[in-house]
């Protein structure tokens, strides 16, 4: 009888990592389209990006903002409503005449993605047994992990068939499957969290949290400013870049926790930083596919090792959800930045100068966390 209330449970749940997978999707698959869709709206690669920086910008305000506005509302309403938006802003996306209409579609589905992924979390941990809501929230997670190796590839190869605009299309079916998922399950019907915005922000008055947020963001600006543009700045199939990036970053999560364990957060976040500097410094410059293949491997490692040893530091300066949650927000401050930034080097002196934006944030990077690591020790 417990295994199959376990079974019932992990089915009412699964519908949760499916919403994620196609957030993450949205996210991460417009790297590999961006030259398709800028050739096809008419604009510059750089002026195209603006697709990311938009989304990633509107999900880290929207977060801790909806969270706190929404925060009255049952999780299942927030759950099923924001994905029925997110759903409909990716067929405007799909459908967009021109670049304007597809940033505002890009803007307001962010939105509704940022209030979706919260009360997912929420609603898995919920519907969880005590000894069991680890694993519930591994399902939404897990459903981040998998866009970057199955869900992005896919979108790319999509759009490689058809169109651009298929990529977003294909969001749109998956998001509309997780609702009827939901729909057909009972999940988020427990009480809705409230917390105030003041609440979310207040951690943020320490020094500390403050320095070390500003870490993520430069690590994370210094990674998307070459992801978003990965199609104009290697050779090969973007498609099978995306999935190794992917792939990678699926190992780097795990090898950051288990690496954190070993050695702490601080020496894991430096190893990474100086990793992920140093690769993607030499992207630009490989021409053979395998070693830039080598590189992106490192490279995502290094990124998703830092952002697991990132969240494991942020967690012992105080209320881990609130914690987590900004932490979120200033991954996805860096991939707008970068996304920004990135377009205006790809811009005005080409792809293969790309390479100066990683290094200068993650030096920066370096310098404050060696800064704050000081101040601790002191």
């Amino acid at each position: 009888m417990r295994d199959a209330a376990s079974t019932l449970r992990s089915r009412a749940i699964a519908p949760l990592g499916v919403g994620a997978f196609a957030i993450g999707t949205d996210l991460f698959v417009v790297a590999g389209v961006l030259p398709a869709l800028a050739t096809d709206l008419g604009v510059s690669v750089g002026a195209a990006g603006l697709t990311v920086t938009v989304f990633a910008l509107a999900y880290a305000v929207g977060a801790p903002v909806l969270g706190a506005l929404l925060g009255t509302r049952p999780l299942r309403q927030v759950l099923i409503g924001s994905l029925v938006l997110f759903a409909l802003f990716n067929v405007v996306s799909a459908l967009a005449p021109d670049l304007v209409v597809l940033l505002a579609a890009r803007v307001f589905g962010a939105l509704a993605a940022s209030a979706y992924v919260p009360a997912a979390g929420a609603a898995a941990i919920a519907a969880a047994p005590e000894g069991r809501r680890g694993r519930a929230l591994g399902v939404v997670l897990a459903g981040s992990a998998l866009a970057m190796v199955l869900g992005a590839p896919l979108g790319v190869l999509l759009a490689s068939l058809f169109s651009w605009r298929a990529a977003f299309g294909l969001v749109a079916v998956l998001a509309v499957g997780t609702v009827l998922g939901l729909l057909r399950s009972g999940v988020g019907s427990g009480p809705p969290q409230r917390s105030t915005l003041a609440e979310r922000l207040r951690p943020l008055r320490s020094p500390a949290v403050a320095g070390t947020l500003a870490v993520t963001f430069l690590a994370m600006t210094a990674s998307n400013s070459t992801y978003t543009y990965l199609a104009v700045l290697v050779g090969g199939p973007v498609g099978l870049y995306i999935s190794v990036f992917g792939a990678a970053g699926v190992a780097g999560t795990w090898w950051g926790g288990i690496a954190v364990d070993r050695h702490g957060s601080g020496r894991v976040a430096v190893a990474a930083v100086v990793v992920l500097g140093t690769g993607l410094a030499a992207l630009p410059h490989i021409t053979a596919m395998s070693g830039a293949l080598a590189v992106v491997v490192a490279w995502g490692i290094a990124a998703w090792g830092f952002v697991a040893a990132q969240q494991h530091r942020v967690t012992g300066m105080g209320p881990a959800p609130l914690l987590l949650a900004l932490n979120s927000s200033a991954i996805h401050f860096g991939f707008a930045t970068g996304a920004l930034l990135g377009g205006l080097v790809v811009d005005g002196a080409g792809a293969g100068s790309l390479w100066l934006l990683p290094v200068a944030c993650c030096g920066a990077g370096l310098v404050l966390h060696g800064i704050l690591t000081r101040e601790v020790r002191s």
